[in-house]
């Protein structure tokens, strides 16, 4: 991944969805190398002059990365650590997907160096992972971390109802565009397409055919369906936002969109058909929370969706 949503040049579809939740954590964090002075007269060939893989001799390079995570002196590589520390730490970081780099680096809370600066220093201990002296990973390898990084975000996601069984259901990460927001709809009807509009203040927004959900922080989250025959009881506890509406299927299906190959926005892996009763109306109610104060890259936020047969086009908001 080597610098995502950091490093120019690099188009946002080569790098898929770890690029997209990239861009909505990172807010600007501090730029360069600053901090303590170098640790040796000849640092600043690298600190100042900012000398690169190609201009290093092979036995100058663990000294080279030394003396970039030394000048900029933060938790990540603290100061005073002996050389021997540092280059396991280093080499630690490198045998990492890249997205797990961007999440330990942002979990640091260490603003002294940025994730191009962090890469930048590790291209002296394994050039091969973070993408040579250019900094650019192979397709293979951006394709290697993004599967990672879905299937680790499809990990963390867990039923928030766990004992209550319905007759359909399911749970995986679902990650947004940047404006945040996703849609419940009947995936074969025509006049739906790309579902409906999300530009609204509540959490819920219907049309016929399919439901948008405003997401809290407009980052990725972990969605539970669950397709019951009647309506299930009403839970508030620890959920923040809760509403229901109604809506149609035409077809018999209302479906999450699924992270389509190469894509940025959908579920980490395919959800069932919620129609359980096929053509005809229903209720959708959806349960929203959020961690708002995480800074790492795997979900912060659940919904939970609970679909059931039902004739009203009613909005009922229960919690806002």
């Amino acid at each position: 991944m080597s610098t995502l949503g950091v490093l120019p040049g690099r188009s946002r579809m080569a790098a898929g969805v770890v690029t997209a939740v990239l861009l909505a954590v990172l807010t600007g964090s501090a730029g360069g190398l600053t901090g303590a002075r170098p640790y040796d007269l000849g640092c600043p060939a690298w600190t100042q002059r900012q000398r690169g893989l190609d201009g290093t001799r092979a036995q100058d390079r663990e000294r080279a990365f030394l003396c970039l995570v030394r000048d900029a002196g933060g938790p990540m590589f603290p100061a005073g650590e002996p050389d021997r520390a540092l280059l396991a730490r280093g080499r630690a970081l490198c045998a990492q997907p890249g997205w797990r780099r961007a999440d330990e680096w942002l979990r640091s809370g260490d603003f002294t160096i940025n994730l191009h600066g962090l890469d930048s220093a590790l291209v002296f201990l394994c050039p091969d992972e973070v993408g040579g002296a250019d900094l650019r990973p192979s397709d293979e390898r951006l394709a290697a971390d993004e599967a990672d990084y879905v299937a680790a975000s499809n990990a963390a996601c867990r039923d928030p109802w766990p004992r209550v069984r319905a007759r359909e259901q399911g749970t995986a990460a679902y990650f947004t565009s940047e404006s945040g927001g996703y849609h419940l709809a009947d995936d074969r009807d025509p006049d739906n397409e790309d579902g409906v509009d999300h530009d609204h203040d509540g959490l819920l927004a219907a049309e016929e055919t399919g439901v948008a959900v405003r997401t809290i922080t407009g980052r990725g989250l972990c969605v539970t369906v669950k397709a019951f025959g009647e309506a299930p009881p009403l839970r508030l506890k620890g959920w923040q936002e809760v509403a229901e509406v109604g809506v149609a299927s035409r077809s018999g299906r209302l479906t999450v969109p699924v992270l389509r190959p190469g894509g940025e926005v959908g579920a980490g892996q395919a959800l069932p058909n919620l129609a359980i009763d096929g053509r005809g109306h229903y209720r959708v109610r959806v349960y929203a929370r959020a961690d708002e104060d995480s800074v790492g890259l795997l979900p912060a936020e659940w919904h939970l969706i609970v679909v059931y047969p039902g004739r009203s086009k009613k909005e009922v908001v229960h919690r806002s």
